[in-house]
């Protein structure tokens, strides 16, 4: 080995010996600022980003058979559809009432655009669907879609006016948290107007079921009317047409001589259900929540299972018995807890080794200390490359755990050999790491070899890969 080789090798570590102040203060700094990316970094149950590959389109057509919802949907949707760039498969399925297609792009689709482009083809094939067709619903199969606290509530059935008590009582306040996107009620619908015709009492009197069907759904309105001008002021009027109860819809004249009780039953209730929510074997409802793409679960759960304990205090709601059925928040501590416990605990094993190994408990402390110096550093990356704490991130940062022992044990171990041998104790360190630097930076990168490119792959494993490869990388590195 050339003198100069030997200088480039034995720079490190004598620039660490001439400079102690400066090292001392950069290690400060990277322990104080790893301490707080590992505080601030966000904690997830899966890393938020992904994306599969995969569209639905979801077209709801009441009371239409199959046939008939092939015929006006489904074929019609198939011909816009087909026109998307980059979709590998196109499955649909024609049902009774409804209408299904199962979309599959190549890997190497920006499922972004996609969305756009398959929404924009949706809106071109509307112009061609039936009237009764009013809405289609386009889901993409992303992390963002999971809840973040699903809650069983077994309601009081006699509580009057349960669904506004529910919604101004629980669901209003949930929407306010910070960080809450959407609440739905599943087993709770809000109560309309039904009307069921007596066919033979309608054509009895001589009346039109179509054209009847058209008056009263005219009958109750709102719209704009435009703007009148007074002088400087400038008045919007808008005209409101609505029946204040159901005794004022029963007397509704139909006809001369004929009201619309006089023909139908009329009533205000829940609609016809075809499911059932039970919590507790009692009829229940359920709260599903979706947080915002960028909030933190886990603080979102944390608020919403105070407003939760709030909630069960409240005299109003005493007759309620609230369940949690899933808490993404919990599920997140005790997943992450356990990971991080299991890597204390080979942590400990390690050093126990270690020392049983090498019998000196300063080595040992040294050789310890390398191992959260550099995890702390790839948890700073991580935190300012916009990463979160999940499963996969974690995992990676425990399979260092054991790579980054061995680098540690080999320098000391060679220091140590020169210092018995009767080396000085500065010159130990610098020639100690000096004549093993080139053999362990050649080790590290051939794991980095390993990891970085997997991180390339294409297909849905990129994404995870990826994630698993940056903690492993930086922590090495470092």
């Amino acid at each position: 080995m050339s003198p100069r080789d030997v200088r480039q090798e034995i720079a490190l570590p004598k620039f660490s010996l001439n400079r102690r102040i400066t090292v001392l203060v950069l290690f400060a700094t990277t322990l104080v600022v790893g301490v707080i990316a590992a505080i601030g970094i966000q904690l997830e149950l899966f890393p938020a980003g992904f994306s599969a590959p995969f569209l639905r389109v979801y077209v709801p057509y009441n009371d239409a058979p199959p046939k008939e919802v092939e015929q006006k949907v489904t074929l019609p949707l198939e011909a816009e559809l087909s026109t998307v760039k980059g979709i590998n498969q196109l499955v649909s399925v024609a049902r009774y009432g409804y209408s299904i297609s199962f979309i599959e792009f190549k890997q190497s689709t920006d499922m972004n655009v996609a969305y756009r482009e398959v929404r924009d083809r949706v809106e071109r094939a509307k112009v061609e669907f039936p009237t009764e067709v009013d809405r289609v619903f386009v889901q993409k199969f992303d992390t963002s879609g999971f809840p973040v606290l699903v809650l069983g509530i077994a309601v009081d059935s006699e509580a009057p006016d349960l669904y506004n008590l529910i919604q101004d009582q629980i669901v209003k306040p949930m929407a306010r948290i910070d960080g809450v996107a959407n609440i739905r009620l599943d087993g709770m619908e809000e109560k309309e107007i039904l009307i069921e015709l007596d066919r033979r009492k309608v054509a009895a009197n001589g009346l039109n079921i179509y054209q009847l069907a058209q008056e009263l759904g005219g009958d109750n309105f709102t719209m704009s009317s435009g703007t009148v001008r007074e002088g400087p002021n400038k008045l919007a009027l808008r005209s409101i047409a609505r029946y204040d109860s159901v005794d004022a819809l029963k007397q509704r004249r139909v006809g001369p001589s004929v009201r619309l009780e006089d023909v139908a039953t009329i009533r205000y209730e829940e609609a016809e259900k075809d499911y059932r929510v039970r919590a507790n074997s009692e009829p229940a409802f359920a709260v599903v929540v979706m947080k915002e793409g960028d909030a933190n679960a886990r603080e979102v759960c944390t608020n919403l299972i105070a407003r939760v304990e709030a909630m069960e205090s409240d005299p109003r709601l005493s007759g309620f018995d609230t369940i949690v059925l899933f808490n993404q928040g919990a599920v997140i501590e005790d997943s992450l807890s356990t990971m991080l416990q299991s890597g204390m605990i080979g942590g400990m094993i390690a050093c126990t080794v270690l020392f049983l190994f090498l019998r000196r408990f300063r080595m040992t402390l040294i050789v310890s200390l390398s191992i959260p110096l550099s995890l702390l550093i790839g948890l700073t990356v991580m935190f300012f490359a916009g990463e979160t704490l999940n499963i996969l991130t974690l995992l990676g940062l425990m399979l260092c755990v054991g790579l980054l022992v061995d680098n540690s044990v080999v320098v000391a171990e060679n220091i140590f050999r020169l210092h018995r041998d009767g080396t000085g104790r500065r010159d130990a360190c610098i020639h100690g790491a000096g004549e093993v630097a080139l053999a362990i930076t050649m080790s590290t990168l051939t794991t980095i070899v390993v990891f970085l490119p997997v991180s390339l792959v294409e297909g849905p494993g990129q994404f995870a890969l990826t994630r698993l490869a940056i903690p492993v990388c930086v922590s090495l590195a470092a």
